[in-house]
């Protein structure tokens, strides 16, 4: 045999009332009779918590903080942004390099070369400054 409950049992499915302050149960839905919860004392849960009344001093900072804004953070340059910066050069040399490099063997494949080393570079650009404004 089970032990005796705390509290009203839904009519329907025999469960502990879930949510007090609900006219109906959570498990089946069963809308409760009018006089299920009497008798019944709710829940400690919802009743309420005295607490103690802050000081003064301490209210009156609090209310200053509402209306005062704080020191305003500066955005500090984005890491991303740093690295576009710095990888943008180091490439256009690599492919100014590349480029110089395949002119002497062949000259039409130099030019395919410089187009996706510009192509490369404005995706580069692109994307970092996407990045940055984020």
């Amino acid at each position: 045999m089970s032990a005796p409950t705390a509290g009203p049992l839904c009519p329907r499915c025999r469960r502990k009332l879930a949510a007090w302050k609900l006219d109906h149960c959570v498990y089946c839905g069963e809308t409760f009779p009018a006089d299920l919860k009497e008798g019944f004392e709710a829940p400690t849960g919802l009743q309420w918590v005295e607490r103690p009344a802050l000081p003064t001093d301490l209210s009156k900072k609090l209310e200053l903080m509402k209306v005062v804004p704080l020191e305003t953070r500066r955005k500090s340059r984005s890491v991303v942004a740093v690295v576009g910066v710095l990888s943008v050069p180091i490439f256009a040399g690599i492919f100014y390099l590349l480029y110089t490099m395949i002119r002497r063997l062949s000259p039409g494949t130099s030019l395919l070369v410089l187009a996706g080393g510009a192509g490369f570079l404005a995706y580069l650009v692109w994307i970092f400054a996407r990045a940055a404004k984020k």
